[in-house]
């Protein structure tokens, strides 16, 4: 077995949208989803958000429209017959630039998506590309450092959305010693087939991050329920699972057979949680798990003053 050992992430910066994610060279036009501050096609320290190249493309185009409405008020000016014609035009010009000013400011907003749209439609093949070029450093990356893989393949995986980098992601972590502190997720690694490495992460996350072993979580380890058995330590992932599901009533009550096949692994702790709730609820129907409960706290802790 391999060797784990600590890490410490590089801090993930959350954002709103994927796309914000990506930066383009505002030089070459090559795009990364990576951090790096030297673009690697041309070496220059130019890359810059594709929101701001989109702000800057919409904003270049305001001022080309700016220069038109300056120039057309200008040739007024110069066709004029008279002083008053001049002085006419000047101040149709200035209302006319300053009018679209205003309009302008107020479409820039709206403006920016779409300019972004434009951008990622015409660059779509471009993009993609850049971003297998990314996947293909990260991987460069994995003999001398685990973790920078690690920290690589989750800032692209933000964009690019396949089996084969999840499971990347999955092994890598596999490889860390796990903590609470960590910016650990579940949801965006699962996948449509079973994975030994994946049940096996989902089995540590539902000890030491709970509240991320969710809805899809529970689902993805009940449908491999009979791989995840054949597992040396498949128990113990079950278990774990179980007692992450016990701290909501709902994931109880959507999938109590599922806990009443494991109950009697539950530690005292999730257990007692697990007691607790059957108790709040008695008119609730929670099938044989109730009955199973009820045997459980006899046997193991009838004398136990928390169980009284």
């Amino acid at each position: 077995m391999t060797k784990k050992r600590a890490v410490t992430f590089r801090p993930y910066i959350q954002t709103r949208y994927a796309y914000e994610k990506l930066r383009i060279c505002s030089h070459c036009q090559h795009f990364t989803a990576l951090w790096e501050e030297q673009c690697r096609v041309c070496g220059k320290t130019k890359l810059i958000p594709v929101t701001q190249k989109a702000t800057s493309s919409v904003k270049r185009t305001m001022r080309n429209e700016q220069l038109i409405a300056l120039l057309i008020g200008l040739t007024g000016i110069f066709f004029s017959q008279n002083f008053g014609q001049m002085i006419l035009c000047a101040g149709a010009v200035i209302l006319l630039i300053a009018l679209l000013w205003v309009i302008q400011r107020k479409a820039l907003p709206s403006e920016i998506p779409l300019e972004l749209d434009k951008l990622f439609e015409r660059e779509q093949l471009h993009i993609l590309e850049d971003l297998k070029n990314n996947r293909k450093t990260a991987v460069a990356a994995l003999k001398e450092d685990e973790l920078l893989t690690y920290e690589m393949l989750r800032e692209i995986s933000t964009l690019v959305h396949n089996d084969k980098i999840r499971l990347q992601q999955v092994v890598l972590l596999q490889s860390f010693i796990l903590r609470k502190d960590m910016d650990l997720a579940v949801e965006p690694l699962l996948i449509d087939e079973f994975d030994s490495d994946l049940a096996a992460y989902i089995g540590e996350i539902a000890k030491i991050k709970r509240d991320l072993i969710q809805n899809s979580s529970i689902r993805y380890i009940l449908a491999y329920e009979p791989y995840i058995l054949e597992m040396e330590h498949g128990i113990e992932i079950l278990t774990n699972v179980v007692g992450a599901s016990v701290r909501l009533k709902k994931y109880v009550e959507t999938y109590p057979e599922f806990v009443q096949r494991y109950a009697r692994g539950l530690s005292k702790d999730r257990f007692l949680r697990l007691y607790r709730l059957i108790r709040q609820y008695p008119d609730h129907s929670w099938g044989h798990l109730a009955n199973e409960v009820a045997s459980i706290r006899s046997e193991l802790y009838e004398w136990d003053p928390d169980f009284q």
